[in-house]
C-alpha cells in the first residue's frame, strides 16, 4: 500500500520534547498501532501557526498549541478534521474550518475533573496562605509566617463565572466545604441544570459583589475578552480572591495588578495570562499575593491519557466513516464536501486488507 493510500494522522510537534520523545506518557497512540491502514507521525517542526504544507497530506490532525487559520487551510482539501487536546478552542479558527469542511472536536469530559480539581486546590491554597507561607519559611521567616492567619470556604460565598462542565464539576468538589451559597454567572446555561446543582443563577455584577471567591470558568471569545476589567474588579469584595483558569485575556492583566497592588482585592490565582509565557518583567512576578502556574496547573497523566484516547477515537470515528464526538462546528456534518470527505473513508479496515 502506498503512503497515499493509507490514512494518515499528525500530531502537533509540541507532543514531542527536543529529543523527539514523547513528553506525556500516554496519548492513546496504542489505538491507532491496532488499525492496519492506518499511520501517524508527529510533524518534524514547531510552528505557532500551521502552515498548509504542514497540513495537507493528512486525514486528521491532533494538536496542542499552534494555530488553525484561515491561511493554514488554504489549498488543503484532504484534511477532515482537527482534534484539539482540552475544552478550549481560541487558537483555531472554527469559520475557517467550516468553510474547509473540517470537523473541530474536543475533548470535555477528559479536561472537568483534572481542572476542577486544580480550582479547589487554587481555592484551599489561597485560604490558607500556602504558598506565602512557604516562601517565609524558606527564608528563615517562621514566627513571621504563624502570624497571618486564614480564611476557610467554609460559610462564604462562590462565584463561577460560566457553568459549564469544569465550573459544575469544582461546583460538585467545593460543596463539602459548608459554603454559604455559590452564585453563577452563564447566559448560555439552563436554569434548571443550575437548580439540579444547587447553583443560583445571578448577573455578572451580583456575582462579583457577592463572592469571596470568583472562579473564571468562560471561554475566551469576543465577547468575553476583558470580561473582568478595572470596574468589574472594583465591584467585588476587597477580602476576595479571583481565580483564573480559562484564558488569560478573559481578565485585563493591568486592571488586575493594579488591583493586587492596591488592595481592591486580596489575591488572586493565574493559570493563565494575556501574553503565554509570561514575560520576564511581569509585575506579576513581583507580588506576593498572586499564585501562578503555567498554564499546565490542570495537567496530569491522567488529563493527557484521557485526552489523548478521545482525540484518537476521534480519528478513528474519522476512519471508519462516522463524525467524532464533542464535535464543535456541527454545522459541518451536513454539509456535501464533508459528507464526502467521509465517503472516502467508511471501512478502512477491509480497504486496509484488500
Amino acid at each position: 500500500m502506498s503512503e497515499s493510500q493509507h490514512f494518515r494522522v499528525a500530531f502537533s510537534a509540541d507532543f514531542l520534547d527536543e529529543r523527539r520523545q514523547l513528553v506525556f506518557p500516554d496519548i492513546g497512540l496504542r489505538r491507532l498501532d491496532a488499525e492496519p491502514g492506518l499511520k501517524y507521525d508527529f510533524l518534524a517542526d514547531y510552528r505557532p501557526e500551521y502552515t498548509p504544507e504542514q497540513l495537507a497530506p493528512y486525514d486528521v490532525l491532533i494538536t496542542l498549541k499552534p494555530k488553525v487559520t484561515a491561511a493554514s487551510l488554504a489549498g488543503v482539501e484532504r484534511l477532515t478534521a482537527i482534534g484539539r487536546c482540552g475544552v478550549g478552542y481560541d487558537n483555531v479558527d472554527v469559520e475557517a474550518c467550516t468553510r474547509a469542511d473540517v470537523a473541530l472536536y474536543i475533548t470535555p469530559e477528559a479536561v472537568r475533573r483534572p481542572m476542577a480539581e486544580s480550582i479547589v486546590l487554587f481555592v484551599l491554597a489561597l485560604s490558607h496562605n500556602l504558598v506565602w507561607k512557604d516562601r517565609l519559611i524558606r527564608q528563615g521567616r517562621w514566627v513571621e509566617s504563624t502570624r497571618r492567619l486564614g480564611r476557610e470556604p467554609r460559610g462564604r460565598v462562590l462565584g463561577t463565572i460560566g457553568l459549564g462542565g469544569i465550573g459544575a464539576e469544582a461546583v460538585r468538589l467545593l460543596r463539602p466545604f459548608g459554603l454559604a451559597r455559590i452564585l453563577a454567572y452563564d447566559p448560555f446555561v439552563d436554569p434548571a441544570r443550575a437548580g439540579e446543582l444547587g447553583v443560583d443563577l445571578v448577573s455578572l455584577d451580583e456575582l462579583l459583589a457577592g463572592s469571596d471567591y470568583v472562579l473564571v470558568n468562560c471561554p475566551l471569545t469576543a465577547q468575553t475578552r476583558h470580561l473582568i476589567g478595572a470596574p468589574e474588579l472594583a465591584r467585588m469584595k476587597p477580602d476576595a480572591a479571583l481565580i483564573n483558569t480559562a484564558r488569560g485575556p478573559i481578565v485585563e492583566e493591568t486592571a488586575l495588578v493594579h488591583a493586587l497592588e492596591t488592595g481592591v482585592i486580596r489575591a488572586a490565582a493565574l493559570d493563565v495570562f494575556e501574553a503565554e509565557p509570561l514575560r520576564d518583567d511581569s509585575p506579576l512576578l513581583r507580588l506576593e499575593n498572586v499564585i501562578l502556574t503555567s498554564h499546565s496547573v490542570g495537567w496530569t497523566e491522567e488529563l493527557f491519557r484521557d485526552m489523548g484516547a478521545t482525540d484518537c477515537e476521534g480519528a478513528l470515528a474519522i476512519f471508519h466513516g462516522h463524525a467524532p464526538a464533542s464535535v464543535v462546528n456541527r454545522e459541518v456534518l451536513g454539509q456535501p464536501g464533508f459528507r464526502r470527505k467521509l465517503a472516502r473513508y467508511g471501512g478502512g479496515r477491509e480497504r486496509a486488507e484488500s
